[in-house]
């Protein structure tokens, strides 16, 4: 029987990491990749993304130290999104931004987005967290170690 929290959560969260793609099955990544800059973001898990999911390559699990963490990679012109089992690389051409949006408390749960801002107005989403303001306090450092924008989008209450 599942718990009442697990019931919730499904009702009204738009996150279900049970029902994410599992890790297994992801192409391998084949191209070379040279890390530039790397920000720590804590253990952070990393969602699923038909066109830039890859098994993490060997290069980058070489400098994770068990948490998550945002790559570029200047030579090869990519944007990644790593944790030991998952990443999501982007070409960097096609980085716009980032973008937090913390949904608060409401009927449902409190979570937190981080997301890049791709050509178009798409945003493709890097993690969910399940607790409110996560993304907030690695805001700065990503700005300024990675000399790209981050915008926090308007908050709302997850009703």
């Amino acid at each position: 029987m599942k718990s009442l929290l697990k019931i919730l959560t499904e009702m009204f969260s738009k996150y279900d990491p049970d029902n994410d793609i599992p890790d297994t099955g992801l192409q391998k990544y084949e191209g070379r990749i040279e890390i530039n800059k790397v920000v720590e973001v804590g253990n952070c898990r990393v969602h699923y993304s038909p066109d830039y999911s890859f098994q993490t390559p060997d290069e980058i699990l070489k400098i994770l130290n068990n948490n998550t963490s945002l790559w570029v990679d200047k030579r090869n012109n990519l944007l990644g999104f790593s944790n030991n089992e998952k990443s999501l690389i982007i070409p960097l051409r096609d980085v716009k931004g980032f973008e937090i949006q913390n949904v608060l408390k409401g009927k449902g749960p409190g979570e937190s987005y981080f997301s890049v801002c791709l050509p178009n107005s798409k945003y493709l989403i890097l993690s969910i967290a399940s607790y409110t303001y996560n993304f907030d306090t690695y805001a700065a450092k990503i700005s300024g170690a990675l000399g790209v924008k981050v915008t926090f989008a308007p908050e709302f209450y997850n009703c």
